[in-house]
């Protein structure tokens, strides 16, 4: 070849090692297309090649994996099969016996954390027993009171004759069976409060088998529950609506009553215990029927001095109380006599109405007993605590002004 090259003329070798040249080149790079890229060889350039550049991370070995590559690295030990084979599969559950023995808890003290929840439990109910009659008092008085009561004809009574009288109080229309059953509740709270020494011996009236008691609230609410609602209620809601029609009826004599002054008494008759007083003093049973008229604040001087106003009487009594036979009620100065009948109210003018109380006589018949609660409201501005339901006063009515004159200071 480079003896064909040197005979050829100058002229002819120049281009022709020009064709070569050029042939040559076209033939590199028809075959470096057709082979992988040369690795680049510089130190400052990091070496990859074209399958490493599409490949991803590279994936991180799974739990097992590892198990096994440290497997490999420890030393190896031979298993006892016979041990693996006696244990049960992991998914299966089989019934055991316990390593510590279950000992029955002691009767004793268990028995006392049961009484002890029962008895927590007891009281909690009866708590709620009670708000809840509670409540139902005090609302159901409020709306006899309000919606019931025939508060027009009383104001107007109360001012042309000084008293009013009115039947079945609470036991009437819908309410009867309702009111029944708080009648009974008043009414059984005597008995209970005599059996537990809460009232005394009216000593002005020896041979009359008469106890009285004060009903007051606070610590003593728990002794009559019923009556003590009874008076707060007809207290907080009777004054305010009598105050509006006796003004109605432009009357300058009577003073606006105190919604939040009262106080009162219950009291109740035994027969055994006026039989028992007949034998020992020689006294007839036809019982005293000279007692003399009175105003419950007495004369005027007593009037001035006297904050009550408005005396409210409520009758309480078994159903089978004849009080045409049996005694009791009230006998007006100008010849009427109002009967004590079971559920009957009768309102009084304390500082100008002039009455007596007759006395009880009863029969021979168990549980034919009578009790009688009045309430006294007081005119506004006098200084009273509300003592809740009274009815006759165990002292003569000389000492009664004076001890109101005392708890009552103008």
């Amino acid at each position: 070849m480079t003896r064909i090259v040197a005979a050829m003329p100058s002229p002819r070798r120049f281009l022709f090692v020009l064709v070569l040249v050029a042939t040559c080149a076209s033939f590199s790079s028809l075959v470096q297309a057709f082979l992988p890229p040369a690795q680049i060889t510089s130190p400052y350039i990091i070496h990859a090649t074209s399958t490493s550049l599409f490949m991803g991370k590279r994936k991180k070995p799974s739990m097992k994996e590892r198990r096994k590559q440290r497997a490999k690295r420890q030393p190896g030990f031979k298993v006892e099969r016979g041990v693996l084979d006696e244990l049960p599969p992991v998914d299966s559950w089989e019934k055991t016996q316990p390593t510590v023995e279950a000992t029955a808890p002691d009767d004793q003290n268990g028995g006392a954390d049961v009484d002890e929840s029962e008895e927590t439990a007891a009281k909690a109910s009866s708590l709620v027993e009670s708000q809840r009659k509670s409540v139902d008092c005090l609302t159901f008085i409020r709306k006899r009171v309000e919606e019931v009561f025939p508060i027009a004809d009383a104001a107007k009574s109360i001012v042309e004759q000084g008293y009013f009288v009115h039947d079945n109080f609470l036991s009437s229309g819908e309410d009867k069976a309702f009111g029944d059953a708080l009648l009974s509740e008043l009414f059984l709270e005597g008995p209970d409060m005599l059996s537990n020494n809460k009232l005394e011996r009216d000593i002005a009236r020896l041979g009359d088998g008469e106890f009285v008691g004060k009903i007051v609230g606070g610590e003593n609410y728990a002794d009559c529950p019923r009556l003590t609602e009874y008076v707060v209620s007809l207290t907080r809601h009777l004054p305010p609506i009598l105050n509006i029609e006796i003004d109605d009826l432009a009357t300058g004599d009577f003073s606006k009553l105190d919604s939040t002054a009262s106080m009162g008494t219950i009291r109740m008759y035994d027969r055994k215990t006026r039989l028992g007083a007949e034998t020992l003093l020689m006294k007839t049973e036809t019982g005293d029927f000279d007692r003399p008229f009175e105003i419950i604040c007495g004369n005027s001087e007593g009037t001035e001095n006297d904050a009550r106003r408005l005396t409210a009487m409520l009758f309480l009594s078994t159903e089978d109380w004849d009080a045409s036979t049996c005694g009791g009620g009230v006998t007006v100065e100008t010849g009427e006599k109002l009967d004590a009948i079971r559920d009957r109210i009768i309102l009084l003018r304390s500082d100008t109405c002039s009455h007596r109380h007759e006395p009880w006589i009863g029969k021979d018949k168990p549980g034919l007993e009578k009790q009688a609660v009045q309430l006294y409201i007081s005119r506004k501005r006098a200084k009273v605590v509300l003592d809740n339901l009274q009815y006759l006063s165990a002292i003569d009515n000389a000492e009664q002004n004076e001890w109101w004159r005392q708890l009552l200071p103008i």
